[in-house]
């Protein structure tokens, strides 16, 4: 299995890898582990599962891809793989950590870890995945297989999303999650609980912030908005959904507009931009208001 070749659009990140020094740090206190530095954020990936729990491990493999250092984890059910930034967490079967050396000539590109190997800064990967992993000889990867896996679980603050795949490629702080993507963020207080789906994931690292995109739906009670994109603001509880239009139901009272703003813990929606609103009155009609922006409980 191969990293994509893609470049992401954003390249304003220092990335470093001191695989050799944390993983054997990390091999002495018993739970193998490989840290990837991206800004201000640092990046744990680290092993959940005891071998006796069929645990697989293999570090700084240089024989599985030409110019790069292997980092594999495997965690078979009911164990696990642990990614982890500041406030985040993501669970998964399987961590690939790829962290390419850098080709003859290009030493200003590059730091050394701490077994004396150059590194190239930016170029680290990671690749989360659900499935059952075969390792060849040199232990490297050979197959997944599908059956069976469990999905890639991201879980922040109340909120756990659910996917097939998690990948943050080099030069990039805007990882994905391949979908279908599913969402739930539990009740607390008198405040309802939520679940929503989309096509996919992306997850900015810098601000550890989610966004759904690709037909996403959202229920909250007997709320249910639909959208193109989603974006989640744990930390603040609002989402914002942007969509052409984005829309809110409650029963047979409908608001439409560029942008909805969504308060988790009220159930309240702002609408900003192209608003239109249809609602049910006691005299049996229906209202319908147009204008830049709208409150509806």
């Amino acid at each position: 299995m191969r990293a994509p070749s893609a470049v992401g659009p954003r390249a304003t990140i220092v990335a470093t890898a001191a695989v050799a020094a944390v993983a054997a740090f990390a091999l002495a206190q018993g739970l193998p582990t490989v840290t990837v530095e991206r800004g201000d954020r640092r990046i744990v990936v680290e092993q959940r599962t005891t071998g006796a729990e069929g645990a697989r491990t293999v570090l700084a493999n240089r024989n599985c891809e030409e110019g790069v250092l292997t980092n594999l984890f495997f965690g078979p059910v009911p164990g696990y793989v642990v990614t982890r930034f500041d406030a985040t967490e993501l669970t998964s079967q399987l961590a690939i950590v790829r962290v390419p050396q850098p080709a003859a000539g290009e030493a200003d590109a590059t730091t050394d870890d701490a077994a004396g190997d150059e590194v190239a800064r930016d170029e680290e990967t990671i690749e989360l995945l659900g499935g059952t992993a075969t390792f060849d000889r040199p232990g490297c990867l050979e197959v997944v297989d599908p059956e069976g896996a469990r999905p890639v679980e991201l879980l922040q603050g109340r909120t756990t999303v659910r996917g097939a795949r998690f990948f943050l490629d080099r030069a990039t702080d805007v990882a994905t999650m391949d979908g279908p993507v599913a969402l739930t963020r539990r009740a607390e207080g008198d405040g309802p609980a939520l679940e929503a789906t989309a096509d996919a994931l992306e997850f900015d690292v810098s601000v550890e912030r989610a966004t759904l995109t690709g037909g996403v739906t959202i229920t909250s009670g007997d709320r249910v908005s639909t959208a193109d994109r989603l974006e989640l603001d744990e930390e603040a509880g609002v989402a914002l959904l942007a969509g052409s239009p984005a829309i809110s139901r409650r029963g047979s009272d409908e608001v439409r507009g560029d942008v909805l703003r969504y308060d988790l813990e009220t159930d309240d929606v702002v609408v900003v931009g192209n608003v239109s609103a249809t609602f049910e009155v006691d005299l049996g009609t229906d209202d319908v208001v147009d204008g830049d922006a709208l409150t509806t409980p």
